[in-house]
Formats: C-alpha cells, structure tokens, sequence
C-alpha cells in the first residue's frame, strides 16, 4: 500500500466535505418539497451526505494506516540486519547499502533513496533525517534520533542498531497486546449497534405498523370521529427520526471503536462507514420498503 501524505488526505476531507454538503443540500431541498427526487426520500440524501463524507477519507486513512504498519513492522529486521552487516567489518553506508538490496516492505524504496544519497557523498545524518522526513512513523523517528544522537556522540554503532531494533520490538509487542486486549470491546461495539438495529426493526413490524393499519381500519369503518391507531404523518415522522438515530448512532460508535481499538478516532473512521451503511441498508429493507421481515414468535 502506499503513503497517503497528509497533503493528500486534507485534499481528501475537502472534496468528501464538498459532495457532503451537496447531498445535504439536495436533503433540505426535497424536505421543504422544492425539488423532487422520486423515490429517494430527504433522509436517503441525509444518509449519502455522511457516507460520502467520511467513506473516502476512511479509506485514505486505513490505506496510510497500512503504510505505516509495514514501515513498523520492518524496522526491527532493518536496523538488525545493518547491525549484522556492521559485524561482519561494513561500514556503516556499506551496510545501508547491502540492506537496501532486501525487501522490507514499504521501507525498500526509501531505503534504496537513502543508500543512493550517501553514494552520492551525503552524509550519513543528512540521508538519514532525510528518510525519516518520508517514513515519518513514531517508531521511525524514535529509531533515527537515538542513531543519529548516538552516531554525534561516538560509540559502537553495531551495538546502538542492536539497542534499536530491540526498543522497537518491545514496542511493537505492546502495541499489539493492547490490540488483542481491546479488540473483544471492539465487537461488543458492534453487537450493541445490531441490537440497536434489531430493537428497532422489531418495535416497527410489531408495534408502529400494526397500530397504523388499525387507523386505516378505523377510518374505512366510518368511524372517523374514534382516533385509534398511528396516523400515517405520525408513523412518517417515526420512520425519519428512527433512521436519523440509526446515523448518529453508527457515526460515533464507529469512532469510539477506533478510539478505543486503536487510540485514534480517526481509525474509527472506517467503522463508522461499515455501521451507517448496514444501518442505512437495514432501514430500506426491513422498515421503509419492508422486503425482510423478521419472524416473531
């Protein structure tokens, strides 16, 4: 996968706002009936206007966020194989090198622009801050300042990759059992979304629906006067306020699932995509158009 740059992902945010507030604005336009759509209702536009909002920026971010694993996740073996080379009597741009010829994931390309440079006579610190300017991960920048600090002040650098590469596994080991501890919070997210869902399908299909055909009955009984049941404009409001709940509800638990599963919200962003989605398909099939119903009993 390759790197989003920020640049990017901010171009991103402002085309997904864009067509955001288009949608929204197609929404208010049908509520107050100045333009029709015909079978695509004002919410339908309120449920495109957060999809097309968050799902590219989503995808930029899970894309980056990829990136950026591969470039952890490959570290520990680069800085242990410079080390190794190192051992054997390599210089230190030799062994970048000899490395470069490897493959470490996303980190190759700009390793073999960093063992270019100092061919080319950069030196060691101006290449190395220079890969760090690209590969701009936490555990990177950690790795390059504690080189390039150790490199200033002197030392066995063999031993200072080996330093590395180990503070980078340990980081690497917590970071994933803090994702294994946290991922079973991550479904319970989920499992309380379906619920959610379920709850209100059920309370449609065997509440709201049947008291508004009793209001039906009632009235092509000539019964008029006796109000009985759900009228149709109270059953449409229901219908619109339930689905905007859905929205809310798959918007933020997806970002509380990112917060938590990940400890950025912005990771969520992909959950939020996947809730409003089902949300939204749930709402079309079960309740508005009422294709799948849910056996009771």
């Amino acid at each position: 996968m390759p790197k989003v740059t920020q640049k990017t992902q901010n171009l991103i945010w402002g085309i997904s706002v864009s067509v955001g507030v288009l949608m929204a604005t197609l929404a208010a336009l049908v509520w107050f009936e100045i333009f029709n759509s015909g079978p695509i209702t004002a919410s339908d536009f309120i449920a495109f206007a957060i999809l097309f909002t968050i799902t590219p920026p989503s995808i930029a971010v899970y894309i980056d966020e990829i990136w950026r694993s591969g470039i952890d996740s490959n570290l520990p073996n680069l800085l242990r194989d410079i080390a190794d080379a190192q051992r054997t009597g390599l210089s230190l741009p030799r062994a970048v090198t000899e490395s470069s010829k490897r493959n470490y994931g996303p980190l190759t390309p700009e390793l073999k622009k960093m063992a270019a440079k100092i061919s080319w006579g950069i030196p060691f610190d101006q290449a190395m801050r220079s890969f760090t300017d690209v590969a701009d991960t936490e555990l990177n920048n950690r790795s390059s300042i504690l080189i390039l600090e150790a490199q200033r002040s002197g030392g066995v650098i063999e031993d200072i990759f080996e330093s590395a590469q180990k503070h980078v596994e340990d980081i690497l080991g917590l970071r994933k059992e803090r994702l294994g501890q946290m991922r079973p919070y991550i479904w319970i997210i989920y499992a309380a979304f379906i619920i959610f869902l379920l709850v209100i399908v059920v309370l449609f299909q065997t509440f709201f629906y049947p008291m508004a055909l009793m209001y039906e009955n009632f009235q092509d009984s000539g019964l008029g006067g006796v109000q009985m049941g759900l009228p149709p404009t109270v059953l449409e409001s229901y219908k619109t306020l339930f689905l905007h709940m859905t929205m809310i509800e798959g918007l933020f638990s997806g970002l509380v699932a990112g917060k938590m599963g990940e400890g950025k919200a912005k990771a969520g962003l992909k959950h939020s995509t996947i809730m409003v989605l089902i949300g939204w398909i749930t709402y079309k099939l079960t309740i508005e158009l009422q294709i799948i119903v849910i056996p009771i009993g």
